[in-house]
């Protein structure tokens, strides 16, 4: 049985100060859900009642993720088959039910059914571009934005650190039924694979490039979540804006050359890294999987600079 997946749900953090990721995680563009002394849930604009949720800790530590599946059997089929806990009532806003599996490396990973949404809020006017072949914009200026918070829509990919990628690679495969969509090797060694971004298996419909990256790193834990904004407009102002706060900017704006998204990504008080992302690319299960030697490989279409301030 293949695990039908419909999207990412939350991803689940422990900090020692909710008050300052509190007020990072507002800056960057989600909204506070539900906040006690012990637990702060924050969502994005686009009709999830629950993306981001921090627990108040003695350490910053990387707790695990969760994803809906599109049918209650998919649950059944987690748990009698892949050893996942019984279903149980999912304690976060939007409710639901949820399995908990844990990956090879350990991190919890929730599936999760039944969900209840909200209504997605307002975005910003879509921009119009004028190019040398199309115009569409006469007489007037380019409509006018806010410098602040992003407008976030959904909570899109994460990116984790796994100890071994030979390992993580059948889990996440064979498991939760994800695609390979690019995979990083080795230079000079095809069968030593290292980075792998991994889509969703929805047959014909199209997804995005990835939903879960996994990076061989001893570290282990979480390098970024990565949160959908309208457009590269909306990036760069908010970049603006986050950098008049001080903030720690680690890359961006910037283009990656597989999946092409456009990304921007910064430090919150804990140490992770909140990304940003727009105009990602889109797969069906037959698009397949394609294999990269590394050192042939840019981090950022649009920059010089070595990738080690990302990974660091």
């Amino acid at each position: 049985m293949i695990m039908r997946l419909r999207s990412p749900h939350h991803v689940r953090f422990q900090v020692t100060d909710l008050d300052k990721q509190e007020a990072f995680a507002i800056d960057f563009g989600l909204v506070v859900q539900e906040r006690t002394s012990e637990r702060l849930v924050m969502r994005t604009c686009g009709g999830d009642r629950c993306s981001y949720v921090a627990f108040l800790g003695d350490r910053d530590a990387f707790l695990g993720f969760a994803l809906e599946v599109e049918d209650a059997s998919d649950l059944d089929h987690a748990h009698t088959a892949l050893g996942g806990t019984a279903p149980t009532p999912l304690d976060l806003p939007g409710g639901g039910m949820a399995v908990t599996l844990h990956d090879s490396d350990g991190n919890e990973v929730l599936l999760i059914h039944g969900a209840e949404r909200g209504e997605p809020e307002e975005l910003y006017a879509p921009l119009e571009i004028n190019t040398p072949f199309e115009k569409r914009r006469f007489g007037r200026n380019q409509h006018g934005r806010d410098r602040g918070p992003a407008r976030l829509w959904r909570l899109g990919h994460l990116g984790l650190f796994v100890r071994s990628f030979a390992a993580s690679k059948p889990w996440y495969e064979e498991k939760l039924g994800l695609i390979a969509s690019d995979i990083y090797h080795i230079p000079g060694q095809p069968q030593a694979q290292i980075v792998g971004f991994f889509r969703m298996n929805k047959g014909e419909e199209w997804v995005d490039h990835h939903c879960v990256a996994l990076m061989q790193d001893e570290r282990g834990g979480c390098h970024h979540i990565s949160f959908e904004v309208q457009d590269f407009e909306a990036q760069q102002r908010t970049h603006r804006y986050l950098g008049s706060k001080a903030y720690e900017p680690i890359w961006g704006v910037g283009r990656h050359p597989h999946g092409s998204h456009v990304f921007d990504v910064w430090r919150s008080p804990d140490g992770a890294r909140f990304e940003t992302f727009s105009d990602t690319d889109l797969f069906r299960e037959q698009d397949g999987t394609r294999i990269h030697d590394i050192s042939q490989v840019v981090m950022d279409e649009w920059s010089d600079d070595k990738p080690d301030r990302y990974f660091a």
